[in-house]
């Protein structure tokens, strides 16, 4: 039945409406910045004719929702695409290309003609939606892209589109591309421009659903069945690892593996056409008790069986597939999440002509019932492995619904969502990829989600991470091939970054290089390096942070707005030497932990540990890289993390640890005598208000007539406490001994609620740990009591400490 515009909106989106602009005919497209952030820009004035606003990230059929949103709108007419869009896929530039040219709707998925970037296609509208589109909203480009293409085919839709846009908007859109940045007040001079223009009128457009089905299938109710069913396999956890065993026939059989879908592609491989013995029903149970298993091993959570199981021990073995070559389902697929703590099944189909649902109910017998009569799967040689595959992923989403987990399809772990705690995360291995995959699943199960400090990024999930690479020489030697970036291969990505990062010029507002080698007026890598030689016994520190300088403001020219300076995010590096190996400490204020982390890593090895390693001729060591604000934006690097975090990574060989991870609890023991290296501790913040006597906080109250700490406390108080900008440290590189005893580092803001420190002390003897936390204690309450934030915890990091 076809569907009145004024069912608005036609489909889920995240959207901002303001009641202001009830009657509106603008929509604003942010992109990737927060629609609440673009209206707060907005003046007074100009916000009643702003109808709706709402982003456009990665996900593909967000330009899809968009364009059916319009259409269903009563009285927009205008859509403007402001902000900067993603680089991976370049929704806006190609939304221009498809009202241009069209989509292929010869082609299944519907690719725009021209597309660029990825996921260039509307596989989910209809032709005719975009012709209706295009014939009734008028589209205007004014966003920043970060493609070489981006300019030339936004002045080319600007001339196709002329005709349609009111008197002087095309020379004045054309004046504001043709400068490349873009900024609020071009777009309320925009919205002041179209204000004066009469809006032309809306006829309903009839919008039938079965032409976007995929975007918003029905829903149907399955009714609760206490559905438990007395089955021919047995799954239990053997010591860590799953076991199956199974009958079938007439005989009995076994299979053990570690990884839940080996276990399931090679059992399929293994039963053929005996598949047939097994019920539609049961192998959605098995699925669903595989994955049950699974949770209780990687989660540590019981949950009560799907099933009631005969008592099988399996006679023969069932040997692991030694490679996986998946054949996938080409008519059906399946999107399984948690919708109000229950497990929601959306059946789609590859064939936009064939009906479409998604399926609620309270328990999964209902819904494996449903779904085992529909048989929605192709029949093929792998339907059992679909079918187990599918089992599987509704059984674990109905336990993370029953625990209060949080569930994502194809997603090994469940996990709670932590919105209170910054955690502090450790990963020790020899290989690069498998720390960062170490990383990624500690930051990605458990670190803290919560807004990022710019609002624009959407959702983070953050903590407070060191990882440790071990024999730098062996866990470095290659960047590995996932890491490739469009056509640039892993070696040319390296060998650019590492040029980056001993340059002595910069073409922004500052390079790595830069700051480590002119900005202080000398070059830090050679001092360094006659540093090691001539005192091999201390740590030598490199800085790229001036809190003089650092955590500033000043006056746009452009904007007449203030601006923030825009500081270095990896701040210092410190070396030291340990039985003639060079070990080095990294230190970044805010670090991206899924796109800039492995570049960062291989640079700063590459550029500098390499370097001074070779000049002063000692044998690889073992590098620390502390990231003091680690995280995982989930708007634009969900998808990513978990790719990485599906591939097999090599596991750690036998180790040498001798330069640290020394643990500094109460109740540890102390390190031998004749040891140094890294030390550690994680440790509740305390109230202290009375100012300690101290040769350190003399320093950060007066460095160069500035008071370093009221400075950093008054930039997040005016700035906004979340962000990472402020850093103090005693250390000036320009004035002091690179091999002294500082405090090299201390970075305090607020997340979860609450003022986190994370400090870094070199050179300096752990026997005054508890002077120390004297004085970090009153640099945080001082942070503490002028944002209005309770205390957190301090992460307290000794580099090359001594008694």
């Amino acid at each position: 039945m076809a569907v009145k515009t004024s069912q608005f909106p036609i489909v889920d989106a995240l959207l901002l409406t303001p009641t202001e602009g009830k009657d509106g005919f603008i929509g604003i497209c942010t992109n990737t910045t927060a629609p609440g952030q673009v209206l707060n820009e907005l003046e007074g004035k100009e916000r009643r004719f702003i109808s709706v606003l709402g982003s456009l990230i990665v996900s593909r059929d967000g330009a899809e929702r968009m364009i059916l949103n319009s259409l269903s709108h009563p009285s927009l007419t205008y859509l403007i695409l402001f902000s900067e869009e993603s680089l991976t896929f370049s929704p806006s530039t190609n939304l221009l290309l498809a009202l241009q040219y069209g989509i292929d709707t010869d082609n299944r998925d519907h690719p725009i003609v021209n597309g660029k970037a990825a996921s260039s296609h509307y596989p989910n509208i209809s032709g005719k939606i975009v012709d209706s589109f295009r014939d009734n909203i008028t589209v205007l480009p004014m966003f920043m892209y970060k493609n070489d293409y981006g300019k030339k085919i936004i002045m080319d839709y600007l001339e196709w589109a002329r005709e349609k846009l009111p008197a002087g908007v095309y020379e004045f859109l054309k004046e504001v591309n043709e400068k490349g940045k873009i900024y609020y007040d071009s777009l309320n001079k925009l919205v002041s421009l179209l204000s004066k223009s009469s809006p032309k009128e809306r006829d309903f457009i009839e919008l039938d659903p079965r032409e976007f089905q995929h975007l918003q299938p029905p829903k149907i109710t399955v009714p609760a069945k206490d559905v438990v069913p007395r089955v021919d396999f047995l799954v239990q956890n053997e010591c860590g690892t799953i076991r199956l065993d199974i009958k079938v026939g007439n005989e009995t059989f076994f299979i053990k593996s570690a990884d839940e879908f080996l276990l399931e592609y090679s059992l399929m491989k293994f039963l053929g056409e005996r598949k047939k013995k097994i019920s539609y029903l049961d192998q959605l149970f098995l699925g669903a008790e595989l994955a049950r298993v699974s949770s209780e091993i990687r989660n540590e959570v019981k949950f009560p069986s799907f099933v009631k199981s005969n008592d099988i021990v399996g006679g023969k073995e069932i040997l692991l597939e030694s490679k996986i070559s998946l054949i996938t389902d080409k008519k059906y697929y399946y999107k399984i999440n948690v919708k109000e703590k229950l497990a929601a099944v959306m059946c789609l189909a590859f064939d936009v002509c064939e009906q479409v649902f998604e399926l609620r109910s309270e328990k999964i017998g209902g819904l494996f019932e449903w779904l085992a009569e529909k048989n929605r799967f192709e029949d093929y040689e792998m339907d059992i492995l679909h079918r187990i595959d599918v089992g599987g992923q509704i059984g674990r989403a109905a336990i993370a619904a029953s625990l209060g987990y949080a569930f994502i399809q194809d997603f090994p772990n469940i996990f709670k969502v932590n919105t209170e705690n910054l955690p502090l995360f450790i990963a020790d291995s020899d290989s690069f990829f498998d720390a960062h995959k170490q990383v990624l699943l500690k930051l990605y199960t458990q670190g803290l989600t919560e807004e990022h400090g710019d609002k624009q990024k959407g959702a983070a999930r953050s903590g407070i991470v060191l990882a440790i690479y071990r024999n730098t020489e062996k866990a470095l030697a290659t960047l590995p091939v996932i890491y490739k970036q469009g056509e640039r291969n892993t070696n040319e990505i390296r060998e650019d970054y590492k040029n980056q990062l001993l340059r002595f010029d910069h073409d922004g507002d500052y390079s790595y290089g830069q700051r480590t080698r002119a900005f202080f007026g000398f070059d830090q890598l050679p001092k360094t390096s006659l540093a090691l030689r001539e005192n091999p016994n201390r740590a030598a520190i490199i800085q790229r942070f001036d809190p003089v300088r650092d955590m500033d403001n000043y006056i746009d020219p452009d904007t007449g707005k203030k601006k923030y300076t825009h500081d270095p995010c990896l701040t210092h590096d410190i070396f030291f030497l340990q039985n003639g190996q060079l070990h080095s400490f990294h230190i970044a204020r805010a670090h991206n932990i899924v796109n800039a982390y492995p570049e960062n890593i291989f640079g700063l090895y590459d550029a500098y540990v390499c370097t001074i390693r070779n000049e002063i001729g000692a044998k690889p060591g073992d590098m620390y890289m502390l990231s003091s604000r680690a995280n995982i934006l989930l708007l634009t690097e969900e998808q990513r993390t978990k790719k990485l975090l599906g591939e097999p990574s090599k596991p750690t060989d036998e180790i040498d640890s001798k330069s640290g991870l020394y643990h500094m609890a109460k109740n540890a023991k102390a390190p031998d005598l004749d040891e140094t290296g890294i030390a550690y501790s994680f440790i509740p913040l305390e109230k202290i208000t009375s100012r300690p006597v101290n040769t350190i906080l003399d320093k950060l109250e007066n460095m160069d007539g500035v008071n370093t700490v009221d400075k950093a406390v008054s930039y997040l108080e005016e700035k906004g406490v979340m962000h990472n900008n402020p850093i103090l440290s005693e250390y000036q590189a320009s004035k002091m001994n690179p091999q002294g005893d500082y405090l090299a580092f201390f970075q305090a803001n607020v997340m979860g609620g609450k003022v986190e420190a994370t400090a870094v002390f070199m050179n300096h003897s752990i026997s005054k740990q508890k002077e120390d936390a004297e004085l970090l204690n009153y640099i945080a309450t001082k942070f503490s009591k002028k944002l209005n934030y309770p205390l957190g915890n301090l992460s307290l990091f000794y580099v090359a400490f001594t008694r």
